[in-house]
């Protein structure tokens, strides 16, 4: 996100403005360790530091990280919830927060955290993950049963055309939800949720995955026989790459790879434990044990006819 000068000098002002140089300092460390005001400003230790100063190196500094964004996640839960005890009453936060908004960013409260407006842009990270940090997200994983003998089977031009359309249904599904594809390789690929319920998220999208691809294989099939796809659901912490190769050696998505791989069938969605635990009893009591998970911890949905 382009930070104007408009909006820094708003940042400026409410940090002078709300609060003494101690709890500047504060905010300062909590998102750049070992932060030294003194020496960053060049000021003497036997002299104090002026509000106006701290304020405008302490912004300098967190833009130059790239941390603005993070600066006013802390202002805004300063301003609603306090810091050790103690509540502050932040100047020009909704001033702040509007320019940012206006700026493509939206403030998802569950998180607690920007993102971006995905009706203006939409991005991997969304606007927000950087490389190397840590994240609570779910993922989704997606699988084309039988590829290999489907590709020997049908012309190029039909393969294309059902990968095509596996990718239509997959981002209908996601996109309702703000989830992102991180890796698509035409037979399947990897989804990840950030911000809002996740797991609901990723839940839901792929329950629906199952439904869309129950009537594609009633009315638009290309295939002899349905398009078979196993999907599976859970999330975890996962330390944010944009290298594919190493995504994949994260432990998040190597259990996500073992549940599609080994515990699935196809047209169905398992989850794991962790991600179940966290529905409401309506949509959980929708998933069964999966026979072969270790102590029940993965379960299953698909669509079963009522007799």
């Amino acid at each position: 996100m382009q930070i104007r000068s408009a909006m820094t000098n708003l940042a400026i002002k409410a940090l002078s403005e709300s609060l003494n140089v101690d709890v500047m300092t504060v905010i300062a460390e909590k998102l750049m360790h070992n932060y030294d005001l003194y020496q960053r400003t060049g000021y003497p230790s036997n002299i104090p530091i002026q509000k106006i100063d701290a304020a405008k190196q302490i912004v300098k500094d967190i833009k130059q990280q790239d941390l603005f964004l993070d600066l006013i996640n802390l202002l805004i839960l300063f301003h609603t919830e306090g810091h050790m005890g103690r509540k502050y009453q932040i100047q020009h936060l909704k001033a702040i927060i509007r320019d940012v908004q206006e700026a493509g960013m939206i403030y998802d409260q569950i998180n607690r955290t920007f993102v971006e407006n995905s009706d203006f842009k939409k991005t991997r990270n969304w606007g927000v993950l950087r490389e190397g940090q840590e994240y609570i997200q779910a993922f989704l994983r997606l699988d084309i049963v039988g590829n290999t003998k489907l590709v020997k089977k049908y012309p190029e031009d039909i393969i294309q055309a059902t990968y095509a359309d596996l990718r239509d249904i997959v981002k209908r599904s996601i996109d309702a939800r703000e989830g992102r594809i991180w890796n698509w390789e035409g037979d399947g690929g990897l989804v990840a949720f950030y911000y809002g319920n996740k797991n609901f998220s990723a839940v839901t999208s792929g329950m629906e995955i199952v439904h869309d691809i129950f009537i594609y294989n009633q009315v638009a099939c290309r295939l002899d026989n349905p398009l078979g796809v196993r999907i599976a659901v859970h999330s975890g912490l996962c330390e944010y790459t944009a290298n594919e190769e190493d995504l994949k050696k994260r432990d998040v998505i190597k259990k996500l790879v073992d549940i599609e791989a080994k515990y699935t069938n196809p047209n169905s969605l398992s989850i794991s434990s962790v991600v179940r635990n966290s529905l409401d009893k309506q949509l959980s009591s929708h998933f069964v044990p999966v026979n072969g998970g270790k102590g029940n911890d993965i379960f299953n949905y698909q669509l079963r006819w009522v007799q």
